[in-house]
Protein backbone atom coordinates (compact mmCIF):
# COMPACT_ATOMS: atom_id res chain seq x y z
CA UNK A 1 0.00 0.00 0.00
CA UNK A 2 1.57 3.41 -1.29
CA UNK A 3 0.52 6.47 1.02
CA UNK A 4 0.35 9.58 -0.74
CA UNK A 5 2.39 12.52 -0.44
CA UNK A 6 -0.08 14.65 1.30
CA UNK A 7 -0.79 12.03 3.84
CA UNK A 8 2.82 11.45 4.27
CA UNK A 9 3.51 15.33 5.17
CA UNK A 10 0.44 15.81 7.15
CA UNK A 11 1.48 12.45 8.99
CA UNK A 12 5.30 13.79 9.63
CA UNK A 13 3.60 17.46 10.77
CA UNK A 14 1.49 15.78 13.33
CA UNK A 15 4.37 13.45 14.78
CA UNK A 16 6.42 16.43 15.34
CA UNK A 17 3.56 18.33 17.00
CA UNK A 18 3.12 15.71 19.06
CA UNK A 19 6.96 15.57 19.90
CA UNK A 20 6.77 19.38 20.27
CA UNK A 21 3.82 19.01 22.85
CA UNK A 22 5.32 16.24 24.75
CA UNK A 23 8.12 18.38 25.43
CA UNK A 24 6.30 21.15 26.75
CA UNK A 25 4.84 18.63 29.94
CA UNK A 26 8.16 16.26 29.96
CA UNK A 27 10.59 19.51 31.24
CA UNK A 28 8.40 19.13 34.43
CA UNK A 29 8.13 15.75 34.92
CA UNK A 30 11.80 15.14 34.55
CA UNK A 31 13.09 18.04 36.82
CA UNK A 32 10.87 16.54 39.48
CA UNK A 33 12.46 13.07 38.33
CA UNK A 34 15.72 14.73 39.87
CA UNK A 35 16.65 14.55 36.08
CA UNK A 36 17.46 18.42 35.78
CA UNK A 37 19.96 18.30 33.43
CA UNK A 38 17.76 16.82 30.91
CA UNK A 39 14.98 19.86 32.24
CA UNK A 40 17.15 22.45 31.54
CA UNK A 41 17.97 21.49 27.87
CA UNK A 42 13.92 21.38 26.82
CA UNK A 43 13.81 25.02 29.13
CA UNK A 44 16.51 26.14 26.82
CA UNK A 45 14.78 25.12 23.98
CA UNK A 46 11.17 26.70 24.52
CA UNK A 47 12.77 29.64 25.81
CA UNK A 48 13.81 30.48 22.56
CA UNK A 49 9.83 30.65 21.85
CA UNK A 50 8.09 31.83 25.09
CA UNK A 51 8.47 34.01 27.64
CA UNK A 52 8.29 31.33 30.43
CA UNK A 53 6.86 33.10 32.85
CA UNK A 54 6.31 31.13 36.13
CA UNK A 55 3.49 33.06 37.15
CA UNK A 56 1.69 32.71 33.19
CA UNK A 57 2.62 29.48 32.80
CA UNK A 58 0.98 25.72 33.63
CA UNK A 59 2.25 23.94 36.72
CA UNK A 60 2.38 19.89 36.17
CA UNK A 61 4.73 17.06 38.03
CA UNK A 62 5.53 19.50 40.41
CA UNK A 63 7.12 22.11 38.57
CA UNK A 64 6.13 24.69 35.63
CA UNK A 65 5.78 23.44 31.87
CA UNK A 66 8.20 24.63 29.38
CA UNK A 67 6.19 27.33 27.48
CA UNK A 68 3.18 29.34 29.47
CA UNK A 69 -0.32 28.80 29.01
CA UNK A 70 -1.18 30.61 26.12
CA UNK A 71 1.71 29.00 24.45
CA UNK A 72 1.08 25.87 25.81
CA UNK A 73 -2.92 26.45 24.32
CA UNK A 74 -1.24 27.32 20.85
CA UNK A 75 0.46 24.28 20.83
CA UNK A 76 -1.80 21.83 22.23
CA UNK A 77 -4.74 23.19 20.25
CA UNK A 78 -2.49 23.11 17.07
CA UNK A 79 -2.31 19.41 17.67
CA UNK A 80 -6.06 19.16 18.63
CA UNK A 81 -6.71 20.16 15.08
CA UNK A 82 -4.36 18.36 13.54
CA UNK A 83 -6.15 15.05 14.44
CA UNK A 84 -9.54 16.81 13.27
CA UNK A 85 -8.13 18.05 9.88
CA UNK A 86 -8.79 14.98 8.05
CA UNK A 87 -12.62 14.93 9.26
CA UNK A 88 -12.77 17.56 7.00
CA UNK A 89 -11.41 16.02 4.05
CA UNK A 90 -8.94 19.17 3.84
CA UNK A 91 -6.11 16.65 2.83
CA UNK A 92 -8.05 15.15 -0.27
CA UNK A 93 -8.40 18.35 -2.11
CA UNK A 94 -6.51 21.10 -3.10
CA UNK A 95 -8.06 24.02 -0.90
CA UNK A 96 -5.96 27.35 0.28
CA UNK A 97 -6.83 29.31 2.55
CA UNK A 98 -7.68 33.10 1.50
CA UNK A 99 -5.50 35.55 3.81
CA UNK A 100 -8.35 36.87 5.90
CA UNK A 101 -8.75 33.69 7.15
CA UNK A 102 -5.39 33.83 8.79
CA UNK A 103 -6.13 37.36 9.79
CA UNK A 104 -9.57 35.81 11.76
CA UNK A 105 -7.88 33.15 13.85
CA UNK A 106 -5.77 35.92 15.12
CA UNK A 107 -8.25 38.21 16.35
CA UNK A 108 -8.96 37.17 19.62
CA UNK A 109 -6.13 36.51 20.54
CA UNK A 110 -4.56 40.00 19.55
CA UNK A 111 -7.34 41.31 20.95
CA UNK A 112 -6.92 39.28 24.44
CA UNK A 113 -3.39 40.89 24.54
CA UNK A 114 -4.25 44.15 23.36
CA UNK A 115 -6.94 45.04 25.71
CA UNK A 116 -4.18 43.88 28.26
CA UNK A 117 -1.51 45.83 27.39
CA UNK A 118 -3.84 48.70 27.00
CA UNK A 119 -5.20 48.39 30.97
CA UNK A 120 -8.90 47.93 29.81
CA UNK A 121 -8.82 44.24 30.33
CA UNK A 122 -6.51 41.79 32.60
CA UNK A 123 -5.67 38.46 30.53
CA UNK A 124 -6.65 35.53 32.84
CA UNK A 125 -6.02 31.63 32.70
CA UNK A 126 -9.17 31.29 31.17
CA UNK A 127 -8.81 33.88 28.09
CA UNK A 128 -5.31 32.60 27.23
CA UNK A 129 -6.42 29.73 26.91
CA UNK A 130 -9.69 29.96 25.02
CA UNK A 131 -8.02 32.69 22.62
CA UNK A 132 -4.88 30.26 22.31
CA UNK A 133 -6.82 27.34 21.98
CA UNK A 134 -9.21 29.32 19.17
CA UNK A 135 -6.06 30.33 17.16
CA UNK A 136 -4.02 26.93 17.48
CA UNK A 137 -6.73 24.59 16.62
CA UNK A 138 -7.96 26.72 13.65
CA UNK A 139 -3.91 26.73 12.43
CA UNK A 140 -3.96 23.46 10.75
CA UNK A 141 -6.35 24.49 8.08
CA UNK A 142 -4.25 27.14 7.10
CA UNK A 143 -0.94 25.99 7.95
CA UNK A 144 -0.98 21.97 6.26
CA UNK A 145 -2.71 23.15 2.88
CA UNK A 146 0.16 25.76 2.67
CA UNK A 147 2.78 23.28 3.60
CA UNK A 148 1.55 20.59 0.98
CA UNK A 149 1.39 23.11 -1.69
CA UNK A 150 5.48 24.26 -1.17
CA UNK A 151 6.49 20.96 -0.66
CA UNK A 152 5.09 19.50 -3.41
CA UNK A 153 6.70 22.48 -5.47
CA UNK A 154 10.23 21.77 -3.81
CA UNK A 155 9.53 17.79 -5.36
CA UNK A 156 8.28 18.67 -8.70
CA UNK A 157 11.06 21.20 -8.83
CA UNK A 158 13.50 18.57 -7.57
CA UNK A 159 12.53 15.86 -10.47
CA UNK A 160 12.63 18.53 -13.07
CA UNK A 161 16.09 19.77 -12.29
CA UNK A 162 16.85 16.18 -11.80
CA UNK A 163 15.23 14.95 -14.99
CA UNK A 164 16.73 17.89 -17.08
CA UNK A 165 20.18 16.88 -15.61
CA UNK A 166 20.26 13.41 -17.23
Amino acid sequence: MKISFHLTVYLTLTLLVALWCAGILAAPFLSHAGMQDSADVLYALFSRVCHQNDAHSFHVGGGKCAVCIRCSAIYFGFLAGLLLLPLSGTLKRRWMPRPWMLVAVMIPMLADVALTVSGLHISTTVTRVATGTIFGALMPWCVVPLLIDALSQLRQNRIFIHDNLE
